[in-house]
């Protein structure tokens, strides 16, 4: 049987993301034989010290980490596919600084830090904040710039919101929410993960039962119409998918910028496809997180560095890249 070019890209990414979170769970101050490690990383008690520092410390923060980054390229490539645009991706378009917000006012009136907790919070900003974009931006139809102008002016709305929370926050919770806000993997427990596996468990399925429509709708509205696909009622739908993948992220570790944006581009590049490569950009958002994290919590150890500084390292020259070659396409 012939792999094809997809199928083949998603299994080399892959193999990256397994490298990437087995060098995370072996690989540390304290050296840990390989053995006890990847035991303790599977839940097996070993009693030896890799029990705490593997199995409390490194494998939640690892695997929290990498199933964040398959939410957000999920929410990336469907906010992309329904935009027709690489810019639209849930930082950019504002629905992460949404449900920051939301998690945020959720600590100023509660005065609960934890995930569990926070989750319906971000994930309801999240909601909000894109029902809030479809509704500046519609114009008989999601119209694709004006969903992207009004996602970038709700989104500098919602962080005035963040800000000016944080200084009504008592002052025994500024410093976690302040923390949530930046983006961290640091002190993830086991309850993320088993968060994070149930958001992934929900939500890629259903962008898996949506890519085969959202395929039929990039040949144009009138054929997808004829093939019994009804396009405003996907495009909502896609919407509001990549909106709870946004949120469910947020509410584990707080906003982590540019993984939605580039984790699909880089599929769509490997790929050699300007259409929909939904398997594969999950695969590289988990791969681009977990390399990430890793980075962050070993390059300036013992210091803790959030994790959202190295994916911008990468994201934010993408997006320089993408400014440019638009600039050259209008001149």
């Amino acid at each position: 049987m012939t792999l094809t070019r997809p199928t083949w890209v998603a299994l080399l990414l892959a193999t990256i993301m397994l490298a990437a979170v087995t060098l995370a769970i072996t690989y540390g101050q304290t050296a840990m034989p390989w053995s006890d490690s990847l035991q303790s990383a599977a839940g097996f008690t070993t009693n030896t010290p890799a029990d705490f520092i593997v199995g409390q410390l490194r494998a939640p923060r690892t695997y929290t980490a990498t199933l964040v980054g398959a939410l957000l390229a999920c929410s990336g490539v469907l906010l992309q596919s329904v935009a027709r645009n690489p810019l639209a991706s849930p930082d950019i378009l504002g629905v992460t600084q949404g449900a920051a917000a939301a998690a945020v006012a959720s600590i100023w009136a509660f005065g609960n830090t934890s995930s569990l907790a926070l989750a319906p919070a971000a994930v309801a900003g999240a909601l909000l904040t894109s029902a809030l974009i479809v509704g500046v931006g519609w114009s008989r139809g999601i119209q694709p710039m004006r969903l992207i102008v009004a996602g970038i002016g709700i989104g500098f709305v919602a962080s005035s919101i963040t800000t000016y929370l944080l200084t009504a926050i008592p002052e025994h919770l500024a410093p976690q929410a302040y923390l949530w806000t930046i983006g961290s993997t640091n002190a993830r427990v086991w309850e993320h993960v088993a968060i994070a596996a149930a958001a992934v468990a929900v939500t890629i399925p259903l962008a898996l039962w949506l890519e085969r429509r959202l395929r039929v709708l990039e040949m144009g509205d009138d054929l997808a119409s004829g093939l019994g696909v009804r396009p405003v009622r996907l495009r909502l739908a896609a919407i509001a998918l990549g909106a709870l993948a946004a949120g469910l992220a947020a509410a584990l570790t707080g906003p982590i910028g540019f993984v939605a944006l580039v984790a699909p581009a880089i599929a769509r590049r490997l790929v050699r496809t300007e259409g929909i490569a939904l398997v594969p950009s999950i695969v590289a958002g988990a791969a681009l997180t977990a390399v990430a994290d890793l980075l962050a919590r070993e390059l300036f150890s013992p210091t803790q560095v959030p994790i959202g500084l190295f994916t911008a390292a990468i994201g934010a020259p993408y997006l320089l890249y993408l400014l440019h070659r638009a600039r050259g396409l209008r001149s």
